[in-house]
């Protein structure tokens, strides 16, 4: 059975059992020195993480995960509305006899802690909320609820956490710190990771590092990836009004065409907002909507255009807004109509700490191999409001894969036929207890934080990046 999972995992049978070298004391934390070992604790100074990590006790968790997976597909629920789904997170944990805290972030937020013997604290994220998408997955699990589904993966995400937490919770008289699980409403386009901070899900005990992930259908299942610094970028939506006078289509000279102003604001800002950002500095703006009018022999009095921005740090972003709101006052006056350009705050950029980037490249390289961890040379454009967790303590945000190596695509991100695949739950689990067992032990001091070269990472660097809100 061992060499079954080491064959999986990609490592040797007699990588997983190497022993330490004869009269010498196992460190205790061997993730620096020997990673395959990974011993944690005073009591695993003679035991390493991976043979722990399969066999028939293991395999049960990852069942129990899919299970779990599948019922919370069957009951997908909007932001601040995951009534059912906290209430079952909740009972699973309290089967596992860990401690429970709900009511968090707007009421369906919750937490979890696992207490082993030390003092520090680690946290894994997984967030519960679904979209406003009606299925065409065809899956016997499929949502039974019209016009929602887990699009998302964010079924996937929390059950990955709740088998890791299953694992972890076995073996908590072993941990060296303690867990902390945190699964929050609302991450689409809602700002549920900000909430869940101000609810103090990171106090009591105090989060020094926090870890999540998420699954990416580019890339194939057994691959991982992220990048120390900037991985996601910040998002903000706009909406633009521009008001100008109805009148008959016969008489135009009688009225103001709100349309025609807005054709050239958006032409605007598709030519000269990016001409006042340097070169160097990654911006996307995106006009997505333009609504005016009701009927073809009226010119309206209003005239609405929405969409995204997206950049990579602060100066951008604030540099970008200004000009927009500069262009969209002067075309407006140009045209004599009334126009106001309204921002609302998405979540800011997801910047992994170098600690944690530089643990996540040791733990899954052990896990995987080498070969199927990439260290990206450019942030991805999508969005997360894991950011508010990386603004308050170390640690890493990573993409998991989940496209079978068999097939040429999978359904993209918020996509009606996209579900995440049941062959990823296992390496994420993996990866998850892998992080939390590491930062504990220790290794965050004196991480040899080598980069591998993204020429020959296995994840094409210049994926096209999809729509998230």
């Amino acid at each position: 059975m061992m060499n079954t999972a080491a064959n999986a995992l990609n490592i040797s049978p007699q990588a997983i059992y190497r022993p330490s070298r004869p009269g010498r004391p196992a460190a205790r934390l061997h993730l620096s020195l020997n990673p395959v070992t990974l011993a944690f604790g005073d009591a695993m100074r003679t035991k390493s993480l991976l043979p722990m990590l399969a066999g028939p006790h293991f395999d049960r968790i990852i069942q129990r995960s899919i299970q779990l997976r599948h019922r919370l597909h069957q009951c997908p629920e909007l932001g601040y509305h995951e009534k059912q789904t906290s209430a079952l997170i909740a009972g699973e944990l309290r089967r596992l006899n860990i401690a429970v805290t709900t009511g968090l972030a707007g009421g369906t937020g919750l937490t979890g802690l696992i207490t082993g013997s030390g003092r520090r604290c680690v946290a894994l994220r997984g967030e519960m909320d679904a979209l406003p998408v009606q299925e065409q997955t065809g899956k016997s699990w499929a949502s039974r609820r019209p016009g929602v589904m887990h699009a998302c993966g964010h079924d996937g995400h929390t059950s990955m956490v709740l088998g890791a937490a299953a694992w972890l919770s076995r073996h908590r008289s072993l941990l060296p710190g303690q867990v902390k699980l945190l699964f929050q409403p609302a991450e689409e386009g809602r700002n549920g990771a900000l909430r869940m901070c101000e609810s103090g899900v990171l106090d009591r005990p105090n989060v020094e590092a926090v870890f999540g992930l998420h699954g990416w259908p580019p890339m194939n299942i057994g691959h991982v990836a992220t990048r120390s610094g900037v991985f996601l970028a910040a998002v903000d939506t706009f909406e633009i009004q521009i008001r100008g006078r109805g009148t008959h289509a016969a008489y135009p000279h009688k009225g103001i065409n709100p349309i025609a102003c807005g054709a050239a604001i958006v032409e605007a800002l598709a030519a000269d907002v990016s001409r006042e950002i340097a070169p160097g500095n990654t911006m996307v703006l995106t006009i997505a909507t333009f609504n005016a009018g009701t009927a073809p022999n009226i010119i309206p009095d209003l005239g609405t255009i929405t969409g995204t921005l997206r950049t990579l740090t602060p100066a951008t972003r604030r540099s970008a807004k200004a000009a927009m709101v500069r262009i969209c006052k002067s075309i407006g006056v140009a045209h004599r109509c009334r126009v106001q350009c309204r921002f609302t705050s998405g979540t800011p950029a997801t910047v992994n700490s170098a600690a944690g980037a530089a643990l996540f490249e040791r733990t899954a390289g052990q896990i995987l191999g080498k070969k199927n961890v990439s260290i990206l040379d450019k942030p991805f454009l999508w969005s997360e409001d894991f950011a508010y967790y990386l603004q308050r303590c170390d640690g890493c945000f990573f993409a998991l894969g989940v496209k079978p190596p068999a097939m040429k695509e999978y359904p993209m991100l918020h996509n009606p036929r996209y579900d995440f695949p049941d062959a990823a739950m296992a390496i994420g689990i993996r990866m998850l207890i892998a992080l939390a067992v590491g930062y504990l032990a220790g290794d965050t001091v004196g991480i040899n934080g080598n980069v591998s070269d993204p020429a020959t990472s296995n994840l094409p660097l210049h994926v096209q990046p999809q729509r998230r809100t």
